[in-house]
């Protein structure tokens, strides 16, 4: 009786190390592959000068298929990988804001040009990156307002290619 109790105590130690390790397993590719080529397209798009509306609605495709996965990400690799296409989506998702003041304020005069309105939703992402900011006397109001470089648009777009690159990495390990 003793014998059959540690053959069974070894045959369950057994299945929960293969089970731990079937949880542990690589990347299902096939599972993040729409995920993997709406990434690309977002890339594509700001490499291939599309406006900012197209830019956006790639970036809606994006977030829409990392929503679809992020429940069947079971592996803890898998979930990191979940977790490297959130940043990258962030990453993109500011860059996207930045680009709408860019835009939304250049036809108003009172913003230099090559440079971007500070707001309340580009104050928190000029604190991120840390981005200098540059302060101006608005004078019909003598209200002072900030803004940062256009070029800060450049330095989103070069942190999305480099989580591009850790996201390649985690997928092929």
């Amino acid at each position: 009786m003793e014998k059959q109790g540690r053959v069974l105590a070894l045959l369950l130690t057994v299945i929960l190390f293969a089970g731990g390790c079937l949880a542990e397993q690589g990347v299902n590719r096939e599972k993040f592959k729409k995920v993997a080529a709406s990434a690309q397209t977002v890339k594509t798009a700001l490499a291939s000068g599309a406006s900012y509306q197209q830019f956006g609605e790639s970036l809606r495709k994006f977030s829409s298929e990392i929503s679809a996965v992020k429940d069947t990400a079971n592996s803890r690799r898998e979930q990191e990988l979940l977790r490297a296409y959130e940043v990258l989506l962030g990453v993109y998702q500011d860059g996207h804001t930045l680009w709408k003041y860019k835009l939304e304020f250049a036809p108003f005069g009172f913003v230099p040009q090559g440079r971007i309105y500070v707001s309340q939703d580009v104050d928190p992402i000029a604190f991120k990156y840390n981005f200098l900011t540059e302060s101006h006397l608005y004078l019909p109001t003598r209200q002072y307002w900030k803004s940062i470089s256009e070029d800060s648009l450049k330095i989103i777009w070069s942190n999305a290619d480099a989580q591009l690159r850790i996201i390649e990495g985690l997928a092929h390990s």
